[in-house]
């Protein structure tokens, strides 16, 4: 069994037929002369995804072929078929190179089965284009501390436009890189197909994330495109060291910047008086009166100012009061001081 094309690449903003000729090579093995009429039938095709079946797209093919003993020929079958848009769904949600059309034909004496891979391609409104990635922990959380070795997972949300194959890959810089590295190791990379008349959103959960290692990680979904140009957000959590620890009462911490009252973007710098035995800080903003905070960020020991991106402020609304504070924190993850709450408004 041959098929032809070996592979096909399906448009997915767009009903387009799918043309395949079976080649079906065949050897009589009767011996007892001939000649022998063999119908050669195929009862339908499957589209195949990650080894499962997950529609039927074509009904049966037959043909026969006519051979004397130990005779060979070969009888080619053609079709035509359009996925429906359901089987272009599954089609978009499948990983690239995990979809393939499969058909078993059969000349009454053996069987072989053919396949075509197939491939989700963009349609006719553009290329795929993402247009802006979300990140966060699995409980929603911006930053996080964690034990060592404990389970944790992150999020990205993914805002796109028209359909073809997201490239992307997770990334991390973990303790024993030098934070002034911006690309990191790569995780896991990521081909997933998106389809989308116009605009779109998916999310996309990240490996298993490393905490076998006390200290400070940087987690990014880094994505592969020509055109526009998007903010990559990067998370941020502290792993904590498995150590039997003294308990301690927080002391407090003071801040240095903005000023109670300032008015917030993307340029404001936090600043605060360092803590001698820190080992990271974690700037948080709530809603007034609230527990859980809105955005944040953690940062290394090393510094004692940091500026939020426009992406993280997102999560704040218009003309609107919060409260920011500080936190130090040492490498057992340990509560060492604490700023009073702040003020601070939003345009």
């Amino acid at each position: 069994m041959t098929a032809s094309p070996a592979s096909v690449t399906v448009p997915l903003g767009q009903t387009r037929p799918v043309t395949i000729s079976w080649r079906v090579n065949r050897t009589e093995t009767d011996s007892s002369g001939g000649p022998f009429t063999r119908l050669v039938s195929s009862p339908g095709a499957s589209l195949i995804i990650n080894g499962m079946t997950v529609a039927n797209v074509a009904g049966s093919l037959s043909t026969t072929s006519v051979l004397l003993s130990g005779g060979t020929s070969t009888v080619t079958l053609t079709e035509s078929f359009t996925l429906n848009p359901n089987q272009l769904r599954l089609l978009a949600d499948s990983a690239a190179g995990s979809a393939r059309i499969e058909r078993t034909f059969s000349d009454t004496q053996t069987t072989a089965t053919g396949i075509v891979n197939v491939y989700a391609g963009s349609g006719s409104s553009g290329e795929l284009t993402v247009r802006r990635i979300d990140l966060a922990f699995q409980n929603a959380a911006r930053s996080e501390v964690v034990k060592q070795n404990e389970s944790l997972f992150a999020v990205a949300d993914i805002a796109f436009s028209s359909s073809g194959v997201l490239r992307g890959e997770w990334r991390l810089i973990d303790p024993g890189t030098s934070l002034g590295s911006q690309s990191g190791r790569v995780l896991q990379v990521v081909r997933q197909s998106l389809l989308s008349a116009g605009q779109g959103r998916t999310r996309i959960t990240s490996p298993k994330l490393p905490t076998d290692r006390s200290g400070l990680y940087l987690l990014a979904f880094a994505v592969e495109q020509e055109e526009a140009e998007i903010e990559i957000p990067v998370l941020r959590y502290f792993v904590i060291e498995q150590s039997k620890k003294t308990i301690i009462d927080p002391f407090p911490m003071t801040t240095l910047s903005p000023a109670a009252g300032a008015t917030l973007n993307d340029q404001t710098v936090f600043s605060w008086q360092p803590v001698a035995t820190a080992s990271a800080y974690q700037v948080e903003i709530f809603a007034t009166g609230e527990s859980q905070p809105l955005t944040g960020k953690l940062v290394p020991a090393s510094e004692q100012q940091l500026s939020l991106s426009s992406m993280s402020l997102d999560w704040l609304q218009d003309n609107t009061r919060y409260q920011w504070q500080v936190r130090a924190l040492d490498k057992q993850g340990q509560l060492l001081a604490i700023s009073a709450r702040m003020p601070v408004n939003t345009p």
